[in-house]
């Protein structure tokens, strides 16, 4: 299927770079670029955030920054790629870019503009973030730092700044000890202010197939019946849904089996009364998918299907930035999560 939320990608209208600059010739250069784009009807600024991406590697950059582009006319924002370069030369290295986003029609009637800043923060000015993000925020609108890469120490000053941060466990580590510590950070985040988990919202498809399976009636009751769970998955998906199911449904971790895979499946064996049922929710590797079935002692079958969007990292950024709120069900499964990974 493919992705609908990507119209054509957006046309560079201006840019700048200098190589050490100072914060006040940077925050110029942006001023200037709207000036020179007012024409094509630039001067109008339609940002809802200010967007930072901390660290990461080059690939992890590249893949952050074309999800943000190709999100433009959705959600424009300010985007600010930071790379903190604590052992280099003491100078700051950026670079500006002023983008108009297509829209899906082709007419750009209405044209949309934002802006894109990669910062290069060599020195010990990288040990000190919050400074030189600070003054490229913009007025009265949320500030949402992205870490693609490890989450950062709950102690960081750059966290101070921030209404929400963004992070990723799909990349967890497969050491489950590591796993188990990077869920404790990112619940100490949480208990502070918003954290987002963009490997949350690209599984609520399985999520949700599987909370459909149980709507019908005769499936109903067999929720209070849960046997046995089993996830399977990378290390990151695969722990975030077995803490899930072992927080929602109230098991023991002994109900709960976590085993390596590709994708993703879940798989539930329940018995309540003389009802037994079994449920699956699986990745088609024949197409971008996800198929639930429910088969029931009593005859009766359901299944269901939700395709997967082509590009799942713009679809789950574009889920985070409508919903910068706090999301009490995912905690409880991170929780669940890390005593599983203990």
């Amino acid at each position: 299927m493919a992705d609908t939320l990507s119209p054509p990608g957006p046309v560079a209208v201006q840019r700048w770079q200098k190589t050490g600059a100072h914060l006040g010739e940077v925050l110029d250069a942006l001023s200037n670029l709207r000036r020179q784009g007012a024409g094509q009807g630039a001067g109008t600024r339609t940002a809802v955030m200010t967007l930072v991406v901390v660290g990461g590697t080059d690939a992890e950059a590249d893949s952050c920054l074309s999800s943000v582009r190709a999100l433009g006319s959705h959600h424009p924002c300010r985007a600010l790629m930071v790379r903190p370069e604590p052992d280099s030369t003491p100078a700051i290295d950026a670079e500006a870019c002023l983008w108009q986003a297509r829209t899906s029609d082709g007419t750009d009637e209405h044209p949309v503009f934002f802006e894109e800043l990669h910062l290069r923060v060599g020195g010990q000015a990288a040990s000190h973030l919050a400074s030189i993000v600070g003054p490229f925020a913009l007025a009265d609108m949320p500030l949402v730092l992205w870490f693609p890469g490890p989450p950062p120490d709950p102690a960081d000053p750059l966290l101070q700044v921030a209404t929400a941060v963004l992070v990723d466990t799909r990349f967890a580590s497969s050491d489950v000890a590591e796993v188990a510590h990077v869920y404790r950070t990112l619940l100490e985040l949480a208990n502070r202010q918003p954290v987002v988990d963009l490997s949350w919202a690209r599984l609520q498809p399985w999520r949700e197939l599987l909370a459909g399976l149980f709507e019908p009636e005769p499936a109903r009751e067999l929720l209070r019946g849960v046997r046995s769970v089993a996830v399977k998955g990378k290390p990151g998906p695969r722990h975030l849904l077995g803490g899930w199911l072992l927080a929602q449904l109230d098991l023991r971790t002994r109900e709960v089996t976590l085993q390596d895979a590709r994708h993703v499946e879940i798989s539930l064996h329940a018995a309540y009364g003389e009802e037994e049922g079994t449920f699956v929710v699986s990745r088609d590797d024949t197409a971008r998918a996800v198929w639930a079935r429910a088969t029931l002692s009593c005859g009766v079958a359901h299944s269901q299907a939700l395709p997967l969007p082509d590009d799942s990292l713009t679809t789950a950024l574009s889920a985070a930035m409508g919903n910068l709120r706090a999301d009490r069900v995912w905690e409880r499964a991170l929780a669940a999560a890390a005593t599983l990974a203990s």
